[in-house]
């Protein structure tokens, strides 16, 4: 199927909208609803994984990675359409979730507040953060989902830059505390709606390289919501100190990860060494050390992937002294030699 194609496609009512408006319907009334119920096939529900409130063990506790994603294959990025009809179920998940009204409206419940999103409007969710969403018409939207675990490996160079985006990003990589989520406002911007409708037509063909080119566009994307709507978004205002305080420290280990130390930061950011650590530890839940290392082996992954550098080199590159430490860390971390991941191909 052609893009151009896909724009009519997309509106089109699939096999799960078709139940989930006769669920919708049904449940206005006690007496269609109970008749409703009493007529599923169980087997079916079951089997096509439809989210029936009515039947408990059809709702997740949670939407782990594997519920999307074939963990076998490397894929890390998935859009998809989101099922116009279907219950808004309070969940999180284990990904972050990019939803882009491509026309109409919808309604999201973040952490018991709601927003109204309509035409252009992008909602991205952090791992964790209770939310649902609501499309009870014949609005189209779009979800992008990304993978956390590699979210940081795909746009390292990205995140390098100091950003708002960066911010929110990095912010729910390594803190325990991050932001429930950011809203942009791109009205009728051709060039977002044209990369959210060709991210969606790879998914739906997966064609060769298909991955590849989903990242590639969402990288433009970020760097156009950047360039053109920083100045008009939503976000959890920052109203405490150490929300920018911790931000401040991701940013300076991101940016300094092959050599900086815990004395560098403390000098820097004028507080005692003590303090630091303290700070770090009680944003992210992790030490100094941890995450300078989950820095270094995530550089290290993309090192390994894009680049034909030897492990040395790599080593080298990512702020490892020894070629031998690096390669034991790695394996400590990845359960593999550096050498097995890049022969491998694969994204942890």
């Amino acid at each position: 199927m052609d893009i151009e194609t896909l724009k009519s496609e997309i509106y089109k009512m699939n096999e799960e909208e078709l139940f989930y408006r006769k669920y919708y319907y049904a449940r206005q009334q006690d007496f269609s609803l109970k008749k409703f119920l009493a007529e599923l096939d169980i087997d079916e529900v079951y089997e096509k994984h439809f989210l029936v409130p009515e039947i408990p063990d059809t709702i997740p506790p949670h939407f782990e990675d594997g519920f999307f994603f074939d963990l076998n294959k490397k894929a890390s990025i998935l859009t998809m359409r989101h099922n116009r009809y279907s219950p808004a179920i309070i969940h999180d998940h284990t990904f972050f979730e990019l939803i882009y009204v491509y026309d109409g409206t919808c309604e999201q419940t973040i952490s018991n507040q709601k927003h109204s999103l309509s035409t252009g409007d992008i909602c991205i969710i952090p791992p964790g953060i209770k939310h649902s969403i609501g499309v009870f018409d014949n609005s189209i939207v779009l979800n992008c989902l990304i993978r956390k675990n590699t979210l940081h490996n795909i746009f390292f160079n990205f995140l390098s830059n100091p950003n708002i985006l960066s911010a929110f990003f990095l912010n729910n990589i390594y803190s325990e505390n991050g932001n429930d989520y950011i809203i942009f406002h791109t009205g009728s911007d051709c060039d977002i709606q044209r990369s959210f409708l060709y991210m969606y037509w790879e998914s739906f063909n997966q064609s060769l390289y298909w991955d590849q080119m989903i990242s590639y566009t969402l990288m433009l994307t970020f760097g156009l919501l950047i360039r053109n709507y920083e100045k008009s978004i939503e976000v959890p205002i920052f109203t405490q100190k150490a929300d920018v305080q911790r931000f401040a420290l991701l940013q300076y280990i991101q940016d300094n990860f092959t050599s900086v130390t815990l004395n560098q930061i403390a000098e820097k950011f004028h507080y005692t060494p003590e303090y630091t650590s303290r700070l770090i530890k009680s944003t992210t839940g992790k030490s100094f050390t941890q995450i300078l290392q989950q820095v270094r082996l995530e550089k290290a992954q993309v090192l390994l992937q894009d680049t034909n550098l030897s492990v040395a080199n790599i080593a080298s590159q990512v702020g490892y002294e020894t070629t031998e430490y690096f390669i034991r860390i790695f394996k400590k971390q990845m359960h593999m030699t550096p050498t097995e991941y890049r022969r491998k191909g694969i994204i942890i």
